[in-house]
């Protein structure tokens, strides 16, 4: 007789459900909800954690579509590097779990250095032109979506829930130039609190030590300079912005609901 899961992991279980995507028991200790059982435990539990084989079938699916998107993801990726003012680039949404359908874009998460943002914004746009995903498309098939934006002194959250714990620890670093991921996750260790496997082994090779970006950039973009920017591309986006967020340190793009894991 099969032994009943203890509800933290019945929640992750279900909570992975909602985007199609079962767990392995390796997975499942990873991503557990609130508790810190081990992997020992979670390895001999009577549990059947892939009783629906329609969903197996649809994860090795789309791990085959996200590797054309992998493809894709990188090759921009690297070329965003002529941008001095840009920190790091992540991928984020579907494509960090290589959980994509066919049709999906491309999520993709910009950090620049203080007072640069949407300075840097104008630019990449027009740089990723063919490539990204253009306002008002319904659908936009392995085009580059930049939907999230952060400078460095905007790194902690302010929204604490735990899909944004799931999306900050599912966030993959397609290049960082000066070791921000570390800042970021110390920056949000609160999402500890909702996965503290998945925030423990994320930060376990890190010391944790807070850098200077302003060093590493031949220039810096006045903050007079990104206020401009930030105003002029507000007044365009306002007539259209309904759930986005925005701030001259940062920039939520992200539709409601679109977020897999």
């Amino acid at each position: 007789m099969a032994s009943p899961l203890p509800p933290s992991l019945r929640k992750t279980l279900d909570y992975f459900a909602k985007y199609n995507y079962p767990l392995t028991a390796d997975e499942l200790w990873f991503w557990q909800h609130g508790t810190r059982i081990s992997k020992f435990k979670i390895r001999n539990l009577n549990s059947n954690f892939k009783s629906q084989i329609s969903n197996w079938q649809l994860r090795r699916q789309r791990e085959k579509f996200s590797q054309v998107k992998w493809k894709i993801a990188k090759k921009v990726g690297e070329s965003l590097r002529i941008f001095p003012t840009i920190a790091a680039v992540y991928v984020t949404g579907a494509l960090a779990m290589n959980n994509c359908p066919k049709d999906d874009d491309i999520d993709i998460m910009i950090i620049t250095s203080p007072n640069t943002l949407w300075v840097t914004r104008f630019f990449v746009n027009l740089f990723l032109w063919r490539y990204r995903r253009l306002p008002g498309q319904t659908s936009a098939p392995n085009k580059i979506c930049p939907n999230l934006w952060l400078d460095t002194r905007n790194l902690k959250l302010e929204i604490r829930n735990l899909r944004v714990a799931h999306e900050i620890l599912q966030a993959k670093v397609l290049w960082d130039r000066a070791s921000v991921h570390q800042q970021f996750l110390h920056s949000n260790s609160w999402v500890s609190r909702y996965l503290p496997v998945a925030y423990r082994e994320s930060t376990k090779n890190f010391k944790f030590k807070i850098l200077s970006l302003n060093s590493n950039f031949k220039f810096q973009i006045s903050n007079l300079l990104n206020i401009i920017f930030f105003t002029l591309q507000y007044l365009y986006m306002k007539p259209k912005m309904t759930s986005e967020r925005v701030g001259l340190g940062f920039a939520f793009f992200h539709p409601r609901g679109k977020i897999r894991s």
